[in-house]
């Protein structure tokens, strides 16, 4: 394990240290991610096609399965995220609904559809747009057929480890 800036650098097959990498308390459970990485400059494919950068981005990812150390405390946090995450993406379904029973004229309109499926609308967005940051505990910064680099660890945790070089591998 390794520090390069704010981000931790470690090889594909190493465990990390039972410590929770958002607080650095010592922990005994652990998260299993499946991380996914491709260039930043795939995405430039999107203003060509969608579905092209969908094809490309699958083919070049690189990928990394880990298991970061996580406290009761960020558990609960993380848990709470996706559980208010889902709750707003159901009750946003909801009122879209109501609103395209209202605008197609089985109840009658009083001008509340159209409130209400732009408040389902945002709602809805916002509501899983939430749940996925919040939720989110380490993101990959870069994947090589080696090494993870991790954003999102807590910087006392990082303190500890030596600072990265290409000749650290």
């Amino acid at each position: 394990l390794w520090r390069e800036g704010n981000l931790l650098v470690m090889r594909k097959e190493v465990t990390l240290p039972d410590r929770c990498v958002k607080s650095n308390e010592p922990t005994t459970r652990s998260l299993k991610r499946n991380l996914t990485w491709h260039h930043p400059a795939i995405y430039f494919v999107v203003l060509f096609n969608l579905i092209v950068y969908a094809i490309v981005a699958l083919i070049v990812q690189k990928r990394a399965k880990i298991a970061v150390g996580l406290s009761d405390k960020w558990f609960t946090r993380r848990r709470r995220a996706i559980i208010l995450g889902w709750t707003t993406a159901v009750l946003a379904s909801i009122l879209f609904c109501s609103g395209t029973v209202m605008l197609s004229g089985v109840r009658p309109d009083n001008g509340l559809g159209g409130l209400a499926l732009a408040v389902a609308t945002v709602l809805g967005l916002g509501g899983i747009i939430y749940g996925v940051v919040r939720s989110r505990i380490v993101t990959p910064a870069r994947i090589t057929d080696t090494h993870i680099w991790l954003k999102g660890v807590h910087p006392d945790y990082m303190a500890e480890l030596p600072i990265w070089s290409e000749g650290s591998a």
